[in-house]
């Protein structure tokens, strides 16, 4: 039997620990239409070294999002994620400078307020009367090209634009799916280029893929069965995100003094 450490892999109890975190992140991405990353790269890191987890949840959105595009492509408001897109990848380099003077878990905090805040006000019944016109979509894109920049968390932003749009659930699911499509793309594309990706990765995230497929489907599943708790159990996700954030925010201070 081939030596893991030597050929890169994680250990065999590493595998099983990111085998169910894979799971039940795809269960969950398939009901909600997020969440894959934002969940599974925290709990990964506890088995993983940091890169290798956020190289594996990047490279299993994208194979996973390329699976349901047909399907999602058919309910997506297009409108909106096209100009979700333009802006956030004209701000995702904005973030990236703005590391210069304001620290990473400075920014993670900034964005566990903006989290809490949209909680607070959807979860109050606020939102969107309307749809929005292209300026406000674009701008909730910056959004989440700036926190993606600083923080590596280009969603909580989308997520809760789409919460706050008189959409019809299937529809705002469809619409995160192809957008997160979208930033598996940049995401990878960008962990090529700093040589993030090998061998390793590669095979895991190929051998990741059946358990990220079969997943997917089971939340799909769910979902066609209880679609009418996907804006309560994504307001929940999204305020437990900000708490998440938050913590690690302050966590990432104290430890630096």
């Amino acid at each position: 039997m081939p030596d893991l450490a030597l050929s890169g892999l994680p250990s065999t109890g590493a595998l099983a620990a990111v085998t169910l975190i894979v799971a039940l992140c795809a269960v969950f991405r398939g009901f909600t239409g997020f969440g894959f990353a934002i969940i599974a790269v925290p709990l990964m890191s506890l088995a993983l070294p940091p890169i290798l987890a956020v190289a594996l949840a990047a490279g299993l959105q994208l194979l996973g999002g390329l699976l349901d595009f047909r399907d999602a492509a058919r309910q997506c408001h297009w409108p909106s994620v096209r100009w979700l897109a333009v802006g956030s990848v004209l701000a995702s380099p904005l973030g990236t400078l703005m590391l210069a003077w304001l620290p990473a878990d400075v920014a993670r905090l900034v964005l566990a307020g903006a989290c809490g805040v949209a909680v607070l006000a959807l979860g109050g019944g606020q939102g969107f009367r309307s749809m929005p016109g292209r300026g406000t979509t674009a701008t909730a894109g910056a959004l989440s090209g700036l926190f993606n920049g600083l923080a590596a968390m280009p969603g909580p932003p989308a997520v809760a634009y789409y919460l706050a749009l008189p959409m019809p659930p299937a529809q705002v699911r469809a619409s995160l799916l192809v957008f997160f499509l979208f930033s598996a793309l940049l995401s990878s594309g960008s962990l090529l280029v700093i040589g993030a990706v090998g061998r390793a990765e590669a095979l895991l995230v190929l051998a990741g893929t059946p358990l990220m497929l079969a997943g997917s489907r089971i939340g799909a599943a769910l979902f066609r069965r209880l679609g009418g708790a996907h804006r309560r159990i994504s307001l929940v996700t999204l305020a437990l995100v900000a708490l998440l954030t938050a913590a690690r925010g302050l966590a990432g201070l104290l430890g630096g003094n």
